[in-house]
């Protein structure tokens, strides 16, 4: 059975429209979440050293800062929440 050159041309026609879209969608552009840890190597600005939390030893060129906070507990939460993403003992 030939294929009828209207079936053919709305056939191109859809290919083509469903092609166009895909080439125009968006791509996902958030950042990876180990990219923003990594990038924070620097402890905000009028912290306390006691204060800060560092998935490496803090003071050193390139420590990773992941956060900063008065409270020991909060700064426990920190530590634990950053375990986990990095790959820790759990």
């Amino acid at each position: 059975m030939p294929i009828s050159r209207i079936a053919l041309s709305v056939g191109l026609v859809a290919s083509t429209i469903g092609v166009g879209v895909l080439l125009a969608s968006g791509a996902d552009a958030r950042p990876s979440k180990q990219r923003a840890y990594a990038a924070q190597r620097a402890a905000p600005r009028g912290t306390s050293q006691s204060n800060l939390v560092c998935w490496t030893p803090c003071g050193q060129p390139g420590a990773i800062v992941m956060g900063a906070d008065p409270d020991p507990f909060i700064r426990s939460q920190i530590l634990r929440d950053a375990t986990g993403f990095f790959g820790g003992s759990r």
